[in-house]
């Protein structure tokens, strides 16, 4: 007989658990089996929910990730172990990561309001050094979501072999389909409670490998021990109690005391049976009027019965199809073509820019830092329109009018009552006729030095083939429908080619524009061992956007350099930028070191670019393989997209180490002393970042990049307007390096 425990982590581990009443109540309910029982099976994972448990519980809880921004250091060795580990006890494991958001999801700003008053309040106590309280604000803070981690798991699942599926929707559903197939896909399903919703009978919420166990729940049980309830009723509760389908019913909320799944259960029972007749009750409640509470809910209900999942033969339909209503787009989305969605669940694109075009709407929310400064909402508002205008664009043209003549609107958390009109449709020339003539087969490309670019399909090659006069007189190759590309490098290349011209850094020609040769510059002088090309790259659209300057320091915000003059403190800013651009070399534990909001800050802009770019190049992937012009008959879909460039997130880790390097050499008499240069990278490695790899080592790569970016700003000429301060500060650097 299975043993009933009640680990208080299990459940109500993550910071928005998918039932938010559902998952306290049901931890003490959980039974345990040895992992021996499903020896030789294969276990459907709910990705986000593996991911929140991992985020949100030790040993692999990282407290200070939203104070540093880009991925956890030991979690790349968590995932990999409980990998390996599943391979032991021979079990099969398939994620299953969600994909568009559905109409009916709840879009609530409460979670990220309070979100962004839980970092202010940790950044407060940082500052009036109480680190032990600020520690466990950052971790608490929810600020990190599962699914900003999603392409990160991606990428581990295939280096080790390991089977995913990017659902079309929700991944709970599209689970629920695969156990309850016929075919059974999944022989069980390790995921959140909102798998209840979809009928599922018992779920896994836990491996304990060291333990040899696992713990599930069954829905029957919960049935049972709310007083025999019906599976109807059963639902209405968990939707009423607040999910990822439905904000949880305000009266619940304005309760004094926190309530629980039972409350809400005899709520129903009390004034129902039905929720229309719950809601009709309220229905003089401001809340319940406002949110048209009572259509969210049928919405919902809706969505739950047919949502829309990817089924054995390939289609993309509505569960219960053959009572599925003919209007599902209203509780789920518009409908985009089958091949989309295939891109979609082979990870060949993300689902970011498939829900703008698909709902007409952009919400854009708070970065970790929470976006309090001018510059950046300057930048989420107004600068990176050409990348979002530009992504619109060619994903629409392969599709119906609709797509293409469809406006976008743009909310901003900072400004709730102006919103803004996107129109891809006003951009002259259509972009689709900017870029036709990149159509390269491998014959063609050049043979450039190993040393001086990377191999076909990435960013160096592709700016460095750019440089080779002879390719580029023989690179203007309209579309052969007899010679499509066939090879990843073929595509990948071309894709990147067509992303160059659209971002302004060759032209029509395929020559280098000023920008173009600024940036050949730069990559020219990269060592490839050091892996800076895309840092090199988003410094250049930094630069481009003028948010890569002395200027741009954050007064409003603490971390900056203290020490020395102004223009030390000035120059040490403009350098640690840069770094932020690079990554800090660490042991796969938490991080523990000095923090920086300001830096933080700057991490965002590079964020947000990085964001811009990855999508637009998406985007041009999607629209190379819909028009016909690369061979679709392959198997290598998910290496396509998960060897796109600007995939990986960055932390300010290494800008944290350069400017403390830098502030703690000013307190010298002679900061360009040998002496007072090794004794601050001694400090560094040993009290700052006692967990760093390489702490000089690392130092002296940040320079390099620094060296990089300033080559190109020199090459840029008047492009760069502060170009003249650049140079002030690269002599001041070398002095210190």
């Amino acid at each position: 007989m299975p043993g009933t425990l009640s680990p208080p982590d299990i459940l109500a581990s993550a910071d928005l658990p998918p039932v938010r009443s559902l998952d306290d109540w049901a931890t003490p309910r959980l039974q345990s089996f040895p992992l021996s029982a499903i020896k030789d099976t294969v276990i459907g994972i709910d990705a986000a929910h593996y991911l929140d448990r991992l985020l949100n519980t030790p040993p692999s809880k990282e407290p200070l990730l939203s104070a540093l921004g880009g991925f956890p250091f030991a979690l790349r060795t968590h995932i990999e172990n409980e990998l390996e580990a599943m391979q032991s006890f021979s079990i099969q494991p398939l994620f299953v990561f969600n994909g568009m958001d559905f109409a009916a999801r709840d879009k609530s700003s409460r979670d990220w309001t309070d979100s962004v008053a839980t970092v202010s309040e940790a950044w407060n106590l940082y500052h009036q050094q109480q680190a032990v309280r600020a520690v466990e604000m950052f971790g608490n803070s929810g600020a990190v979501r599962a699914e900003s981690l999603f392409r990160f798991l991606q990428k581990i699942l295939h280096a080790n072999h390991v089977d995913f599926l990017v659902a079309p929707y929700a991944a709970a559903a599209q689970l629920a389909y695969m156990e309850q197939n016929p075919k059974r896909f999944v022989d069980a399903i390790m995921g959140p409670s909102d798998l209840f919703l979809f009928d599922v009978d018992k779920v896994i919420v836990r491996f304990d490998f060291e333990r040899s166990r696992f713990w599930w729940l069954s829905r029957h049980t919960c049935l049972e021990e709310l007083g025999k309830i019906s599976a109807d009723t059963f639902v209405d509760a968990c939707l009423l109690s607040g999910s990822t389908f439905l904000p949880t019913f305000p009266p619940l909320e304005n309760q004094r005391k926190a309530f629980g799944i039972r409350d809400t259960t005899s709520m129903i029972l009390t004034l129902g049976p039905s929720v229309t007749a719950v809601c009709t009750h309220y229905q003089d409640e401001p809340q319940v009027q406002q949110r048209d509470y009572l259509d969210r809910y049928r919405r919902a209900r809706l969505a739950v019965k047919h949502h829309v999942i990817l089924a054995d033969d390939g289609q993309v339909q509505p569960m219960d199809l053959d009572h599925a209503p003919s209007d599902v787009h209203e509780f789920i989305g518009l409908r985009l073509p089958e091949e989309v969605y295939f891109y979609l669940s082979r990870a060949v694109i993300g689902p970011r820019v498939l829900n703008w075009i698909t709902a007409g709407e952009i919400h854009e929310y708070p970065p970790l830092d929470n976006g309090e400064t001018a510059e950046y909402q300057r930048l989420v508002r107004e600068q990176l329109d050409s990348y979002r205008t530009l992504s619109f664009a060619l994903l629409s043209q392969p599709l119906s009018r609709f797509y293409q003549r469809k406006d976008i609107l743009m909310h901003c958390w900072f400004a709730k009552d102006t919103d803004k009109t996107l129109r891809h449709r006003d951009l002259i020339p259509a972009q689709h006729e900017v870029i036709p003539n990149w159509n390269v087969k491998e014959d063609l490309f050049p043979h450039l030095h190993p040393g001086a670019a990377g191999p076909p399909g990435s960013l160096s090659f592709a700016v460095g083939s750019l440089g080779d006069s002879d390719f580029v007189s023989h690179s203007i190759t309209p579309k052969d429908s007899s010679k499509i590309l066939v090879t990843k490098p073929e595509i990948l290349s071309n894709a990147l080619w067509r992303l160059l011209q659209l971002r302004g850094y060759s032209d029509s020609q395929h020559t280098l524009t000023s920008w173009g040769t600024a940036l050949l510059a730069a990559l020219s002088s990269l060592d490839a061992v050091d892996q800076l090309e895309e840092a090199v790259v988003i410094a250049f659209e930094l630069l481009r956007l003028n948010v890569l300057d002395a200027d741009h320091v954050f007064a409003t915000y603490t971390g900056a350099a203290v020490r020395g003059s102004e223009a030390d403190r000035t120059n040490s800013l403009l350098v640690s930028h840069v770094a932020c651009l690079g990554k800090l070399r660490h042991k796969p534990i938490g991080f523990t070191g000095p923090l920086s909001r300001n830096l933080l800050a700057f991490h965002s802009f590079a964020w947000a670019v990085r964001e811009g770019l990855r999508d637009l190049l998406e985007m041009t992937l999607a629209n190379l393989l819909l028009n016909g012009d690369a061979d679709r008959d392959r198997k290598d879909w998910s290496e396509l997209g998960l060897d796109l460039p600007f995939i990986d997130d960055n932390d300010c880790g290494l800008g944290i180490a350069v400017k403390s390097y830098l502030d703690e050499l000013a307190a010298y008499p002679d900061p360009t002393s040998a002496e007072a240069k090794d004794t601050a990278q001694a400090k560094g490695a040993t009290e700052w970042f006692a967990h760093s790899i390489d702490m000089r080592g690392d130092l002296e790569i940040a320079f390099r990049l620094w060296d990089a970016v300033y080559k190109g700003v020199q090459a840029a000429g008047k492009e760069v307007k502060s170009g003249d301060r650049w140079a002030e500060v690269d002599e001041w650097l070398r002095a210190r390096r």
